[in-house]
Formats: C-alpha cells, structure tokens, sequence
C-alpha cells in the first residue's frame, strides 16, 4: 500500500483545483491503483472505461455483500453506516430495479414540468431579495443554494422551516473526511430522525385517504402510497429514498447553478454572448455540467468476480470509483477538453458528458436540475445582466467534497436592468 499514490481530497490543492492532479494520472493509463482517503481503490479517470464499469452487472454497488475487507475498513464507503447511508445507490438488480420503478412513479415527468411555474416564482421572490450597488451580494448563499432546497421543499410538501436543519446535516454528511468519521455517522442518525419525522406527520395528515401515485400530492404522499403488484417501500427504504432525492436534488443541482456562474462571470465576454443569444442556455448548460461537474466521483463499486477493464484486471472484492471530472475531461473523448465550449454540443452529438452518471443508476432527478438551472439563469440574467464577480476568480473557495465539486461563496455585484 505504501507504494501506491495517495490521493487526500481534503488537500487544499486539490480542493482548488483537482484538474491537474487527475490529468496526471490520466496520463499514466485510463485506470490508476491509488489510495483515496485511505481506501486503496480502482480510479477511473478514463471516458470509455467509466462507461464500461458503469454498464458493467458484474460491478455491483452493493458493498455490504461486494466489497473486500479494505472497504469494509473505511467509514466512507457507509457499508457499517446504518441509517441512511443504504440507499438506492448502494443498491443493485433485482432489489435496485424494484426501488427505482416504485419511485419512479412518485417521480414523473408531469410531476417535474408542473414546478416550472412554481420555480420561477421562487427564483423572483429570492433575486428580490438581493443587494445592488457597491455592496456585495453572495449568489451562492442567496440565491444558488436556497433555490434548490426551497424546491425541493415544495416538491416533498416540506415546511421552510424543517428545511435548515436538514440543509445542515446534509452538508455535514457530504462534506465530512475519513478523520471525522464519527461526525458523519451523528449526521446520518440527524437526517433519519428528519426524514421519519416527515413521513410520521404526513402519514397522520393523509389517512386512510387513496391517492393516486402520479397524480397530486406532494412526493412525500407519492413515496408513502407507492406500490407496484401490491409492493411497497418499507420503512427504512422510505427513509433512504427521501434522503438520496433530497440530497441528490439539493446539492448537485446548487453546484450546477454556482458552478456555472463562476463559469460565465470569470470570462465577461461568456456572459455577454449568452445575454446576445439566450438560445444558447441549454448547450451552456450542458458545458457547465461537462467542464465543471458537479459530483466529482460515483459512489464506490466492487468487482463480485475477476474483471478485465482495458489491459487491467482489477480482482473480486475491489474497490472502483469513477471520477466523473477526469472522465468529462478526456481528452480521447472531448477535444481541447480543458476548455469551455458550449459549442461542443453541436459536433460532439451523442458524446454525452457524465454529469448525471451512466446506466441503471443515470440520475433520476437530472430533468429537474435541468429545469432549475434553466430558469434560474433566465431570470438572474433578465434582472441582472451587468453582473459581475466582487473577487477575483483565484480568490473564490471551493468547499471540501470528497464526491461534490462547489463554491463556498461567490460574491457578485449587481446592477438592476
């Protein structure tokens, strides 16, 4: 172990920028042996090799029956983790198959496209709220972040003020390292209790009442009355369930929208040509996604055999991680991969990027960050095309992630249009 490359995400070098790092290893081969806060694991730094593991079935996420006794060793693989840290994700076929189809019930497309309006009026009342002038506003704490949650919030029928604490713990969980293993184990106890406590109100508000999965109700009530073939989610599966949706909502989609800011507003000349043609959003929003991903690194996978990926043959019970920044920064799949290009779209067709992942786990929420990012840069730029950052770009701080990739703050001043 000693001579395999040591990989500390909590590095402040790496925090900063984990580019140059990951083209290095890059460099060396598609596949590295390293050791990511002490867990020796396969990375995959490679496009075409991320998405051979991520399609690969005899890959499993499933650590408690999968992984070696090296993950088993390490809290953040969350395989002694109870509450809930055994989500969806951590999960594969045929009980994987069966969470996602019941969820997906609660979680449709009809469901996603009635938020728009909804959206748009959160995103108003919290641009209101902003400062002009010469004082700072920071558009990650008030604007970035609160949109989403509050979103999610109205999408689970959750009460702004449950929604603090929730925030809270979350970003504790996501943000903990190896050393304050104990923190993350009282976050993911905190986020329980939170959750239970939801579906017990909701169940008494609800009653006896029948109701229509993919009709209305908020997805709380979808989550609760979800069934297939009279089968339904237990309760810890209702716990998770919540959990992953309202972490996976919550976060990845608040590092889309900052992340993306600090994108256009580090080069003025990008946002005056997405102001000159805002047809462009949706290729832009795909380059932010691409170029600055908002998940950094899949959950961890484990070989349940012997698999060959490339000229490497990575042994049964091994530890694999998909770095998706590596990954969408391939050169072999993206030319002038270190560039943002929106362009990129148009001549790349069908190389998608894998922002929101890759096969059985591809996000379910991905349509709705979408959503959120779209008409959040539509009314932003609307209100605020002058805009520009209060700092210079080496001064804005990234927050320590292991598997998340966002600003701490980013403070922009704003003239009213």
């Amino acid at each position: 172990m000693s001579e395999l490359l040591s990989l500390n995400t909590s590095d402040s070098g790496y925090i900063r920028d984990p580019y140059a790092a990951l083209t290095a290893l890059r460099d060396q081969g598609p596949l590295s042996r390293v050791i990511v806060d002490g867990l020796p694991v396969w990375l995959i730094t490679g496009y075409d090799e991320a998405v051979e593991v991520l399609s690969d079935p005899r890959m499993s996420n499933d650590g408690r029956r999968h992984a070696g006794p090296e993950a088993r060793a390490v809290a953040w693989t969350g395989i002694a983790t109870g509450d809930v840290a055994a989500h969806m994700l951590r999960t594969d076929p045929p009980d994987h198959t069966r969470l996602r189809r019941l969820v997906s019930k609660a979680f449709t497309p009809r469901r996603v496209t009635a938020l728009e309006p909804r959206i748009r009026t959160i995103a108003t009342d919290l641009l209101a709220a902003l400062p002009t002038g010469d004082e700072p506003a920071d558009l990650f704490a008030a604007y970035a972040s609160p949109l989403p949650i509050l979103v999610i919030g109205e999408l689970f029928g959750v009460r702004t003020d449950d929604l603090g604490q929730f925030r809270y713990w979350t970003d504790v969980y996501l943000g903990v390292t190896e050393q304050e293993g104990r923190l993350q184990v009282e976050a993911s106890r905190q986020l329980a209790t939170l959750i239970n406590d939801l579906f017990a109100q909701r169940r008494k508000e609800l009653g006896d009442r029948t109701l229509d999965v993919e009709g209305e109700g908020t997805l709380i009530d979808g989550l609760i009355k979800a069934r297939d073939d009279d089968d339904r989610l237990d309760e810890n599966e209702l716990i998770t369930m919540a959990f992953l949706l309202l972490a996976a909502g919550y976060e990845t989609t608040v590092n889309l929208i900052a992340n993306g800011l600090l994108i256009l507003l580090s080069e003025p000349a990008r946002l005056a040509r997405l102001i000159a043609d805002p047809r462009q959003l949706t290729d832009v929003i795909e380059e932010f996604l691409r170029f600055e991903s908002p998940v950094k690194a899949s959950t961890p996978r484990y070989a349940t055999q012997d698999i060959r990926v490339g000229d490497t043959l990575i042994p049964a019970g091994d530890a694999v991680l998909v770095h998706f920044s590596a990954a969408n920064r391939d050169p072999a799949r993206f030319a002038d991969s270190d560039a943002y290009d929106p362009q990129r779209n148009a001549e790349y067709a069908g190389r998608t990027h894998l922002a929101f992942g890759y096969g059985l786990h591809y996000c379910l929420g991905a349509s709705l960050a979408r959503l959120e990012a779209r008409v959040a840069f539509e009314e932003l730029l609307a209100a605020h095309p002058d805009m520009g950052l209060a700092l210079s770009t080496d001064q804005i701080e990234w927050r320590r992630s292991r598997a998340m990739r966002g600003v701490q703050a980013l403070p922009v001043r704003l003239r009213r249009a």
